[in-house]
């Protein structure tokens, strides 16, 4: 069987892998000059290759979701990348690692097994249509047209990237509503002498006087407002909420220092004053100096220890905007289920649908490139599977 795999990241070359390795003859089209772009971009270079706590409560509500990670678990993902030579270790969040701690190299791996394996890769080329024919499609790539009997599309999205190719493949009216998430946000001010510090928080998203949603860690203040991993997990709630075409009226407010209760330090600001110490002073120790000096400075009585504990513990930023499709992770949205065959992920023009393509979005942590490569050996037979894995 003759299988055109459109796109070489974690999800294509997954499934280029499993199906060479079972006798199948695949061919990967990367419209970039390498594959696995994204990937090599991961875990600031050292690849969060997946998560060995990941369940559907990380993703979005998805059938899709469910389903693979029901069929393929983190163990057999395990088996997968040791078949490719990728071997892994957890950190004490879950994320996983490869031990050469190289994304690059995690690349090197997998396109390496798809050619060994006799499948072709051909880079810097675009697929521009797909049209199904008889037993088969025909496919223009750049300017040729191809025949294969089989296409696999695992375009991924505009995320990282300038663009996509993907409804030159898909139909637009498959997609649900799209939006970039894990991505900083704007807020609509910020007071700049915070820009480039950070701070460990316990940050809440509220919709009004609402809260939907809450995550700890620590945050990155910028000239534009918040970044961070748990800003980032906040984003996804948004960008979700906009691919249900929900609207909000949203804001972030940081809780500098959880660990005390709001009485508690009332009580240290009270003695710190009592003792002589300046306005401007009383975090000192606590807080980041410029960070205290900006709570203080927001106070408009700067001796008011209610007021100061009380703009520690709810230091808060009126959302503007989630920031584009280039400074984000993932995308949240994608083809509608309504679409897609939960036993094979084919779409009805017969089409198999991988990866980011779905309506799938995990959190931050390596669930997003686990979900990209389980969606592709979900495809499989578990026989084909587990061919694939002893072939090393």
């Amino acid at each position: 069987m003759k299988i055109l795999v459109i796109g070489g990241g974690m999800a294509g070359l997954t499934y280029a892998i499993v199906a060479a390795k079972n006798g199948q003859d695949v061919t990967v089209v990367e419209r970039n000059t390498r594959v696995g772009k994204k990937i090599s971009m991961t875990g600031n270079g050292k690849c969060n290759i997946g998560n060995a706590r990941v369940t559907p409560a990380c993703f979005n509500k998805s059938s899709v979701a469910n389903k693979v990670l029901a069929e393929i678990s983190v163990d057999e993902y395990i088996k997968f990348l040791q078949s490719v030579g990728i071997y892994v270790f957890e950190d004490s969040e879950g994320r996983m690692y490869p031990f050469c701690e190289s994304a690059s190299n995690v690349v090197d791996c997998l396109r390496n097994q798809v050619e060994k394996y006799g499948g072709k890769i051909i880079c810097d080329a675009e697929v521009f249509n797909v049209r199904p024919v008889d037993k088969g499609y025909e496919v223009l790539i750049d300017r040729t047209n191809y025949r294969f009997d089989k296409v696999v599309a695992a375009c991924g999205s505009k995320s990282q990237a300038n663009e996509t190719n993907v409804f030159s493949v898909i139909p637009k009216e498959y997609f649900t509503p799209l939006s970039p998430s894990l991505v900083p946000v704007k807020t609509k001010t910020i007071d700049h002498v915070l820009n480039g510090l950070r701070a460990k928080a316990d940050v809440s998203l509220m919709d009004g006087a609402v809260p939907i949603a809450k995550e700890s860690g620590e945050v990155l203040f910028k000239d534009y407002g918040l970044s961070g991993i748990c800003i980032f997990n906040l984003s996804a709630v948004i960008a979700r909420r906009i691919v249900q075409g929900k609207q909000g009226n949203y804001k972030f407010v940081l809780d500098l220092l959880p660990k005390f209760s709001q009485w508690d330090l009332e009580e240290i600001l009270y003695f710190r004053l009592k003792s002589g110490e300046q306005p401007q002073r009383l975090f000192y120790g606590l807080l980041h100096n410029k960070i205290a000096e900006s709570i203080v400075k927001s106070c408009d009585n700067r001796s008011d220890v209610s007021k100061l504990s009380y703009a520690a513990k709810n230091l808060s930023f009126d959302f503007a905007r989630l920031l584009d499709y280039s400074m984000s992770q993932v995308t949240a949205g994608g083809i509608d289920e309504r679409y897609i065959d939960l036993k094979t992920l084919a779409l009805p023009n017969g089409i198999t649908a991988l990866g980011e393509m779905l309506n799938v979005d995990g959190v931050c942590g390596g669930n997003n490139l686990y979900f990209a490569a389980a969606s592709a050996l979900y495809t499989f037979t578990p026989e084909q599977r587990s061919k694939a894995y002893k072939l090393i």
